[in-house]
This record gives structure tokens, C-alpha cells and sequence, in this order.
């Protein structure tokens, strides 16, 4: 899960890259913006987000030892967030409002930047804490499934698609 992170992130700076680039090349700009939405689609939200909702954060909040069910209520509704994101962007492009699109963008990343980190630093450190090393190691094998399930050599087109807009 930490690698996905790593990888997610690289997504910032392409972002950085790209303001202001509709005005001289709106084509560019909608291929680029269309390429992230697809990788945000597929890899951060159908691999990622998907296995934390269907198998770590159940597997945490069923815990008996865990009280804090806010704190997963609030990634889950931090997941919505990013799909309601991705929809406005979508909007913004068919529409040819390209400021508006990168507006929301960057709010996008700047909120899944928050969001990896308070994973990093408190969810995931949390799951270690609570879990018993059999409980960790279930969940890996569940997140294998998944993305066999989903397809290996998708996800890793998707990180590769990443690397080339890099």
C-alpha cells in the first residue's frame, strides 16, 4: 500500500506542470487531464481505494479493540470526495472550462496528498498496531487477489501511463 502511495504521488507534479498549458495547447492540456483522471480512476480509486473499503478498513473497524470508527468514516467519505473530484473535472473538460478543471484538479491533489499521509502516518501505523501479524498477513493476500482479480499487467500500464506523463 505504501508503494501504491509513492506511486499515486507522482501525480503532483505533473499537475504542477501543466498550469496555465490550455492556453497554448488546449489539446495537450485535456489529453494530459484525461490521462490523469484515468489513472486516478482506475488505479488510485478501483486498485487502492478499493482494497482499503472492502478489506482493510472493515477488518479495522470490526477490530473489538477499535473505538476510533470516525477516523475510518472519514477516509471513506474522503474517497467520495475524490469521486465527486474526478466527475467536476470530467464536467470542466467536456465543457472546455480548462481553469476551472485544474482549479478543481489542485484541490484534488492537494486533498489526496493530506489523505496519503494521514494513512501513512496513522491509519497504516494503526492497522500494524492492532493487527496480529496473521490478521496483516490475510490482508495482504486479499490485496493480491484483488489487483489478480483486476488485472496485474493493468496496474502496472496505469503506473507506467503515470511515468510517461512524467
Amino acid at each position: 500500500m505504501y508503494d501504491e502511495h509513492d506511486i499515486i504521488l507522482q501525480s503532483y507534479e505533473i499537475i504542477q506542470n501543466i498550469d496555465n498549458t490550455w492556453e497554448k495547447d488546449p489539446e495537450k492540456y485535456k489529453s494530459v487531464v484525461t490521462q490523469l483522471l484515468t489513472f486516478f480512476r482506475e488505479y488510485a480509486d478501483g486498485y487502492h481505494h478499493n482494497k482499503e473499503e472492502t478489506v482493510l478498513f472493515p477488518t479495522i473497524y470490526e477490530h473489538p479493540d477499535f473505538t476510533l470508527h470516525g477516523i475510518i468514516d472519514e477516509f471513506n467519505q474522503h474517497h467520495e470526495d475524490f469521486r465527486e473530484y474526478s466527475a467536476e473535472i470530467t464536467d470542466s473538460l467536456a465543457t472546455g472550462d480548462y481553469p476551472r478543471s485544474y482549479k478543481v484538479l489542485r484541490k484534488y491533489i492537494s486533498e489526496l496528498r493530506d489523505h496519503i499521509s494521514a494513512e501513512g502516518d496513522e491509519l497504516f501505523v494503526l492497522a500494524e498496531n492492532l493487527l496480529a501479524p496473521d490478521e496483516l498477513e490475510t490482508i495482504y493476500f486479499k490485496f493480491q487477489d484483488i489487483d489478480r482479480d483486476l488485472g496485474e499487467a493493468r496496474k502496472q500500464e496505469l503506473a507506467q501511463m503515470l511515468k510517461d506523463l512524467y
